[in-house]
């Protein structure tokens, strides 16, 4: 009997928890089972009481020194001391492949002689200044976080992203051999239908946002442009799925709260709104490769968003939506929109279009036979 390829899965919970990554990781995890792999869960980011005091007193130190933020993620002692713990948790593990998504922290400083298969969305250099939750580090926190991804990037023998935008990153700024990088979209984390259904264009249309930032995810955009269109006499309403905007419109928009996808009624919930609406609209401020994106492909709903990130990797301008420039504000989105309203034979290309791509590469069937191949290879060059 042949043995199975053994994946050493570094999380800091259970591949099997739906919570971690929106869902992410657990589809992950399923997919390497479906191509036939083992998966051991090797624990990460788990640190002690006394070590938590510890990275807590730099940060501070740090904001007092510099009197700018510090990432409280990436910096040299907890990376040497995650690396250190990953090294141990390893030495009994007999797995072929160590499978690391986003964890540089924990790789940077790892000593061992299995290959490392590194998969992230971006690079954290790139999200530097562009997510909000990244913005505003002095410059020392900044060169360590660079330094600890630099570390980790040379450290791995595969590297995946879910776009070009963010491979491109890699190979361009921290000279990463090519062949050391692969493309391969995320799929969607939703149970896609076995077909899209057909819909009604002559009466209301809704515009569904389904994000749990709504400012990021550029909702104040969205629902003017929604005003802008009323306004033309458009049918037309915002539905909100997933946040409570700081802001009041009770003709223009509909909102419900967050909705667990791990409760099966509320996961429905969900279902249904990405059957019944006719658009996904969410013109985000900054974004890597959003699955509800992928999500909405898998459910024909054409993408109206921001050209931004990796966004482009997923949503094919003028094919499977409409992407526009960061700077494009409510009258031009409701322009672009107004040029669909009058034509609904577009949106229904636009419609089987996004089905096709989510059948085609949205999904993780295609993600698991993508990383099959990767891990094939890799496995070859390091014999």
């Amino acid at each position: 009997m042949t043995k199975k390829t053994k994946i050493a899965f570094l999380c800091s919970g259970p591949p099997t928890d739906k919570k971690i990554w929106s869902g992410t990781i657990f589809k992950m995890f399923q997919a390497f089972l479906a191509q036939g792999f083992e998966v051991e869960w090797i624990p990460v980011n788990r640190f002690t009481n006394l070590e938590s005091r510890f990275f807590l007193t730099i940060e501070n130190l740090h904001r007092k020194i510099f009197n700018r933020g510090f990432n409280p993620n990436h910096f040299l002692a907890k990376a040497f001391s995650a690396s250190r713990k990953l090294q141990r948790n390893l030495k009994s593990s007999d797995a072929d492949v160590i499978f690391a998504p986003t964890t540089i922290t924990d790789i940077a400083f790892l000593k061992t002689n299995k290959p490392i298969l590194y998969l992230n969305d971006a690079t954290f250099r790139q999200l530097l200044n562009y997510y909000d939750g990244m913005s505003g580090f002095g410059w020392l926190s900044k060169k360590t976080t660079i330094f600890i991804e630099r570390l980790a990037l040379q450290k791995s023998d595969a590297l995946v992203f879910s776009s070009n935008w963010a491979a491109k990153h890699a190979i361009d700024f921290y000279k990463t051999p090519k062949e050391k990088v692969k493309v391969i979209k995320f799929g969607s984390n939703s149970i896609a239908p076995e077909e899209i259904v057909e819909k009604d264009y002559s009466s209301e249309i809704t515009f569904l946002f389904l994000g749990v930032e709504w400012e990021r995810k550029g909702g104040q955009i969205a629902l003017d442009t929604i005003k802008i269109l009323r306004e033309r006499n458009y049918p037309v309403k915002l539905q909100v799925v997933g946040c409570i905007p700081p802001v009041t419109a009770a003709d223009e928009m509909n909102v419900i709260p967050f909705l667990n996808k791990n409760n099966p009624a509320e996961a429905q919930q969900i279902f249904d709104f990405l059957q019944h609406s006719h658009f996904m609209f969410m013109p985000t401020r900054a974004d890597c490769t959003p699955i509800s994106f992928c999500e909405a492909a898998s459910y024909g709903l054409p993408v109206i968003s921001t050209n931004t990130g990796g966004v482009e990797a997923i949503v094919e301008s003028e094919k499977t939506g409409f992407l526009l420039p960061l700077d494009a504000n409510a009258e031009q989105y409701a322009d672009k929109i107004e040029v669909l309203l009058r034509n609904p034979n577009q949106i229904k290309k636009l419609s089987l279009n996004a089905r096709k791509k989510y059948e085609e590469e949205l999904n993780w069937d295609f993600w698991g036979e993508e990383i099959q191949k990767v891990i094939t290879n890799l496995l070859k060059t390091k014999l």
